[in-house]
């Protein structure tokens, strides 16, 4: 469970939104809306004026963007100078943990990561598939995607594996987007921002 109210001005503009849910939260949005200052809030990226974060009821405001146990992806996240496999394993090793070679196979075939070489080498499709399966690797307790599905062209099917993975390992995501015509079928809950402001609809 990820819960949050987030208050941040940045110039003239005024964030005033929250979330709350487990599973796989939308929050759409058009641009200008706050997707992106509210979800870099709540990976400790930008320091909000006001509010909380809280993962499974744990209050992680005050820490530090690498001890929250939140991994934020968006279409630029990927290493282009690494290899697929040194990437996979990228954010477990930064954390000084281990990873299970079968683990990371079964993770490639589930989202058809079939490819090798240097990730810059990569559709930009590609690149994000490679940058969500490293933060699943890494065992986070939640996972931020910034607009990054957007860039896939299988994007139902591939949310639907990814977020069901990520429930299996007892991770939430929290995916933002500019409208997503099938959020309502795929997610457990939606969340519309509009002018700063966050709505729920479930």
């Amino acid at each position: 469970m990820i819960s949050a109210t987030v208050r941040k001005r940045l110039g003239r503009f005024q964030l005033d939104a929250g979330l709350e849910g487990s599973g796989l939260v939308y929050v759409l949005g058009a641009n200008g809306a706050g997707k992106t200052t509210l979800l870099r809030a709540l990976a400790g990226l930008i320091r909000m004026d006001e509010g909380y974060v809280k993962l499974g009821g744990v209050d992680v405001t005050s820490s530090p963007p690498e001890k929250r146990g939140i991994v934020y992806v968006s279409p630029e996240s990927c290493i282009p100078n690494l290899t697929v496999e040194e990437h996979l394993v990228w954010g477990a090793a930064a954390r000084g943990a281990a990873v299970d070679g079968a683990e990371v196979k079964r993770l490639r075939e589930a989202l058809g990561i079939d490819f090798k070489g240097k990730v810059r080498e990569l559709s930009m499709g590609m690149r994000v598939r490679v940058s969500l399966a490293t933060a699943l690797l890494s065992s986070p307790r939640a996972i931020l995607v910034d607009e990054a599905f957007s860039s896939l062209h299988d994007r139902v099917k591939f949310v639907r594996t990814f977020s069901s993975i990520a429930r299996q390992a007892g991770v939430d995501v929290v995916a933002a987007a500019h409208d997503s015509e099938e959020a309502e079928e795929i997610s457990d809950h939606v969340y519309v921002l509009q002018d700063g402001r966050s709505v729920r609809k479930f």
